[in-house]
């Protein structure tokens, strides 16, 4: 398939990146430093431009069959990166949009006082997450939203866990950024998960209460 990635010079993006050309699939990364990917490959492309302008968007969606998003970032730069995509996406006839972004955006999940100190200390990385995920809900695209647990840089275990709706967030839960990027892939390339927001997470480890708690304050 042809895909696009976005956040591509990320730790996440630039695995998503190597495993989709690994997997044999065409790439084209948008990024605004194309110096900090220096990726070789015949069936890899660089386009200059910003995530959260239309015309870079359609230019490098152009053909494309599916966009992965791993982008990050302070502000309002989630929501007005998916505004750009939308209008991008119409433009170009893409309909495949595959999201990640992160438990922390699904406050409503987790106990009562990590809620509320999750909300008190990431409350503007919430509400600029929450903003882009309902205009792309709200958009007739194909899309789907990856909810991954605390992100580390192990090795991939090959183990991702989609949990229940309903099932209760916790701060102790991980999932290597390998995982992610490799969910990510085949959730792009498949439509088993349409229109839907799923809760992902690694290999269980549990940890008691109090040493959830101590770890907020460290999150990213």
């Amino acid at each position: 398939m042809k895909l696009v990635v976005l956040g591509a010079t990320g730790r996440t993006g630039q695995l998503v990146v190597e495993q989709a050309l690994a997997a044999g699939h065409t790439v084209t990364a948008l990024v605004r430093s194309p110096e900090k990917l220096p990726v070789r490959s015949s069936k890899f492309r660089i386009v200059a431009g910003q995530a959260t302008d239309p015309g870079d968007l359609a230019q490098a969606m152009a053909g494309a069959d599916a966009v992965i998003s791993a982008l990050g970032g302070s502000g309002s730069v989630i929501a007005d990166s998916t505004r750009a995509i939308v209008e991008a996406a119409h433009q170009t006839g893409v309909k495949r949009i595959v999201v990640l972004s992160s438990f922390l955006a699904e406050t409503e999940r987790m106990a009562p006082l990590p809620r509320l100190l999750i909300g008190l200390a990431r409350s503007s990385v919430i509400k600029d997450k929450r903003a882009g995920e309902e205009l792309l809900k709200q958009s007739d695209l194909d899309w789907t939203v990856a909810y991954a647990s605390r992100l580390t840089d192990g090795a991939a275990s090959g183990r991702v866990e989609a949990l229940p709706e309903g099932t209760r967030r916790r701060i102790s839960e991980r999932i290597s950024r390998a995982d992610v990027a490799e969910w990510l892939i085949e959730a792009a390339t498949s439509h088993q998960t349409s229109r839907r927001g799923i809760d992902i997470t690694g290999p269980a480890q549990r940890k008691s209460h109090e040493t959830e708690l101590l770890e907020i304050g460290g999150m990213k």
